[in-house]
């Protein structure tokens, strides 16, 4: 049985297929149409999805939808009358990442079946199963954790109304045990202080992370009036503090917010020592409240093993925290948590819990995207006359490139899913030389200089260099560890400025290549770990060879290992005439 899961019209649109509630594929639309987290409807990703089955649409006998529409309007008519008339504001808001009203949205949610059918010539518009935003995160992790049961928290912006849920996964079922609805949001609360920030709400609250190393304690305590807890953990907004609640993304904070701490940074605005400190503060806020509502969790379902997913949980400071101070032993971090998991989640959520099925999988990687072999990777590189040779041993020749201090790009295998390059599009160099941060930020990546650079350290050493909390491994970058002490100064390029590490554990199972990779520069250095950063500049990450050679040829990075070929950018002999 086939089953189609999408995510659509809010931000990062994306498409999974399963086969008997096996992943087959997953891919989100940016990658193909280039917007950054793009609505639109996931066309390409779908197209991709039925490609790499070998399938056409009318095989797929269900579909799910990760959002409930109507269920939208209903509890949504609750918070426009509390806070009317100047919720009417809401009205004209932009309503998710394309610029869509409201209504506008849910009226998309609501005919995606007409949308299917237009674009894949149905007969009929075929039936969609809608499944709730928080039911499809929670699913996402749970179904296919390598646990019997566990307690599942998500923590987002907001669904349908949930910003917030707790719940608990046995065998194939879910049961709600309580949820947080809007206006009460994590998710919204670092949004609006992403937008304080001088940064793109939804779009940049990594950024806010990366800059909260920097900061010091001194709102810290003032900021525990923005968010009250109860005595069980669970949490509420301040409003007094905030505008979204009745304006929507036109305001985000309120002027109770700008009177106590001060205007906001304007987008090209100097960074300042204020500002470093209110990342901080929100920072610490944040990981209290993921700490407070999992030790909550706990206390009501005295569970072992926890599962996470939900943009929040991409936080990895926040993870950290949770991690080790709560009584939880074992943790499954879905990857893919934010909504470009969801429309996994719904479809593993409509198999399994829907149609009680039995569960069939356990996650391993992330590596659920297009490939390219070398026959299709060659014509691109002759299209563009750049300088070419096919390696027999493309690892070890790339390693030396980048003990030789070049940047790289890494180009293999299927793309990954979800926000970080796990070492299949990624750009890499050298972490033992401190100067290369630098070198790489002005010539490919040209972000802030604030924002860490992460390692991908071999799964079998991971613990010579670091410490991760529980003695956890990472093998997808969503948690962070404390670089031992001594090992900074051998890998100064990836320790960030309070000694931490967003680290990525690499399995020769999961991903031979790359390891090997890895493995050759530890030869040469006598040092396991790479720099690991997604290959982009300001965009999505590239997904085809026309995308990594475009992007490589208007960058300044040295050398692109694409397949089995390492490619320079001088210009091959017949077309230097």
């Amino acid at each position: 049985m086939y089953t189609l899961g999408i995510s659509a019209y809010a931000h990062e649109s994306s498409c999974a297929l399963l086969k008997d509630g096996k992943i087959c594929a997953h891919a989100e639309e940016e990658r193909f149409n280039r917007e950054k987290h793009t609505a639109k409807f996931p066309e390409q990703a779908i197209r991709f999805c039925l490609e790499r089955e070998g399938i056409r649409m009318e095989q797929v006998e269900a579909i799910a939808f990760y959002w409930v529409p109507l269920k939208e309007l209903k509890d949504n008519l609750g918070h426009f009358l509390r806070y009317f008339p100047k919720s009417l504001n809401l009205l004209r808001a932009p309503s998710g990442q394309e610029d869509m009203g409201f209504l506008e949205r849910v009226q998309k949610m609501r005919s995606v079946g007409k949308d299917l059918q237009a674009r894949f010539q149905f007969k009929a518009v075929p039936k969609i199963n809608f499944v709730e935003h928080h039911l499809a995160h929670a699913a996402s992790a749970f179904f296919v954790s390598p646990f019997a049961e566990a307690a599942i928290l998500t923590i987002d912006g907001r669904g349908e109304s949930t910003s917030t849920m707790l719940s608990m996964g046995r065998g194939n079922k879910i049961e709600k045990l309580k949820e947080i609805s809007v206006p009460n949001s994590i998710g919204h609360l670092y949004a609006s202080l992403t937008d304080y920030l001088g940064f793109k709400p939804f779009f940049d609250e990594w950024k806010v992370m990366g800059m909260s190393a920097y900061g010091k304690d001194t709102y810290v305590k003032d900021f525990e009036k923005v968010l009250r807890f109860d005595d069980h953990g669970l949490y509420t907004l301040n409003l007094d503090y905030f505008g979204f609640h009745t304006h929507g993304q036109a305001q985000w904070l309120g002027q109770k917010f700008i009177d106590t701490f001060g205007p906001k940074r304007e987008k090209n605005g100097a960074y300042t020592q204020h500002y470093y400190d209110i990342a901080f503060a929100l920072q610490k806020l944040v990981e209290k409240a993921g700490v407070n509502l999992a030790n909550h969790l706990y206390a009501i379902t005295k569970s072992p093993n926890l599962c996470l997913a939900g943009g929040v949980i991409l936080n990895c400071l926040m993870n950290r925290e949770i991690v080790a101070k709560t009584p939880f032993k074992e943790f499954f971090f879905q990857p893919i948590a934010n909504d470009a998991g969801t429309s996994y989640g719904a479809a593993l959520y409509h198999y399994h819990h829907s149609l009680n099925q039995p569960r069939a999988q356990v996650f391993e990687h992330v590596y659920l995207g297009p490939d390219f072999s070398n026959e299709q990777i060659e014509p691109v590189l002759k299209k563009h006359g750049v300088s070419y040779r096919k390696s027999p041993q493309i690892e070890a020749d790339t390693a030396r490139q980048i003990a030789d201090g070049k940047i790289v790009g890494w180009f293999q295998g299927r793309m990954e899913s979800g926000p970080r390059a796990l070492g299949n599009r990624s750009i890499t160099i050298d972490p033992t030389r401190a100067e290369m941060k630098d070198k790489l930020n002005a010539r490919v990546k040209r972000r802030e200089g604030f924002r860490p650079f992460a390692p991908s350290v071999l799964e079998e050493k991971f613990e010579q260099y670091f410490s991760m909390p529980k003695g956890q491994k990472s093998p997808y970058m969503i948690l962070i560890g404390d670089v031992k002490p001594g090992m900074g100064e051998k890998i100064p390029a990836v320790t960030h400025v309070d000694g931490t590490a967003r680290v990525q554990t690499v399995s020769k199972k999961t991903n031979p290549r790359y390891w090997n990779l890895i493995s050759e520069f530890e030869k040469i250095t006598g040092v396991p770990v790479l720099l690991n950063t997604s290959f982009n500049e300001n965009e999505p990450i590239v997904c085809t060879p026309e995308h990594a050679v475009a992007c490589f040829l208007r960058t300044e990075f040295d050398v692109l290992a694409i397949g089995d070929f390492l490619v320079t950018k001088r210009l091959a002999p017949e077309k230097q005439s």
